[in-house]
């Protein structure tokens, strides 16, 4: 990437940045009823969720992070988990999961990896969660799932749908190609061919699955609903499940209205269960702002930045305005 065109492309992410903060404004105005509330939200229960949230990420991460030794990328701690921090923040602005561009941008800047390759990788990778997810989504609606409602059944055609897709992509990708006789350089094979890779990533998803449904359980509880293990499950399995469909940025508003409703069907209050999902959203927000605009300082902004010379700066503006004057001349 060119010199002018790295200028613009950090103008773009400084104005997005921007545009992120000012909608954040914007959705606590709309909800201000609902964040007064938020105050009375007890200290462990926040510490906890950041903590949670900050395992996910670190989870998702180590998938971004681990593909890479393939091609002999190691990538530092800044960079892996400031990557996976930045493209989650401006997964609140952009649609469609827009912030793996900006990931996606730097490996191919820094680290020469052909974007093609980089697609492939995250295919792959990805090709393992929505698989896993769909198997464990089938097994838990076969055995656990109370199907009293429309959007329950549905909820397994969706999770038969993954599995299947998922098990032909991973297993048939090279049948396939050879019976159409497509020619790919770049292929999600390559990566799911290494089992050791596989197994690593599969680990990660577990972990993020485990993680998912604690965070609803902490949310609920923060505002004294203690629910039990199958229903916190369920809903975090349907928010998984929208997250794969991801239009608005960050999903705002649509995770909020599924989370009331689903809760809604164990004879939670939609405005109690809207509160609880606010509460995930806004803790979220307090970690990921703040962390997220750290690692896009460090990593995009602070190269294409002049850094001021500090001592010097101090140094003249303490000198008397006529010496400045003269110095300069």
């Amino acid at each position: 990437m060119s010199e002018k065109n790295k200028k613009i492309y950090h103008a773009i992410l400084l104005v997005l940045s921007l545009a992120l903060f000012a909608g954040l404004i914007f959705y606590v105005q709309k909800n201000s009823n609902s964040f007064t509330q938020l105050k009375s939200v007890k200290l462990p229960f926040v510490v906890l969720l950041i903590l949670i949230h900050a395992l996910y990420f670190w989870l998702l991460g180590m998938t971004h992070k681990l593909p890479l030794k393939k091609h002999n990328i190691l990538l530092t701690f800044k960079e892996w988990y400031g990557l996976c921090m930045v493209s989650e923040l401006f997964n609140m602005l952009l649609p469609a999961n827009g912030g793996t561009g900006i990931r996606m941008l730097y490996i191919k800047d820094k680290k020469k990896l052909p974007m093609r390759e980089f697609l492939a990788m995250s295919f792959a990778i990805v090709l393992i969660g929505f698989t896993f997810l769909g198997i464990m989504g089938i097994i838990y609606c076969e055995f656990f799932l109370k199907k009293n409602d429309t959007i329950f059944v549905l909820l397994e055609s969706v999770f038969i749908a993954l599995a299947i897709s998922g098990s032909i992509l991973i297993f048939a990708t090279e049948t396939i190609a050879k019976f159409f006789k497509f020619k790919r350089k770049h292929s999600p094979k390559f990566y799911l061919k290494d089992y050791k890779l596989t197994a690593l990533a599969t680990l990660c998803w577990i972990g993020m699955f485990i993680l998912f449904p604690l965070k609803i359980y902490l949310s609920f509880l923060a505002i004294g609903i203690d629910l039990s293990f199958a229903q916190s499950f369920e809903i975090s399995l349907i928010l998984m499940v929208a997250s794969l469909f991801q239009v608005l940025p960050g999903n705002i508003g649509v995770k909020e209205i599924i989370t009331a409703y689903v809760a809604k069907q164990y004879g939670i209050p939609f405005e109690t269960a809207l509160l609880a999902s606010l509460i995930d959203r806004t803790i979220l927000l307090v970690f990921l702002f703040p962390v997220g605009f750290y690692f896009y300082w460090q990593l995009f902004l602070e190269v294409s930045i002049p850094q001021l010379n500090l001592p010097n700066l101090v140094s003249n503006l303490s000198m008397p305005f006529k010496k400045r004057i003269n110095k300069s001349i």
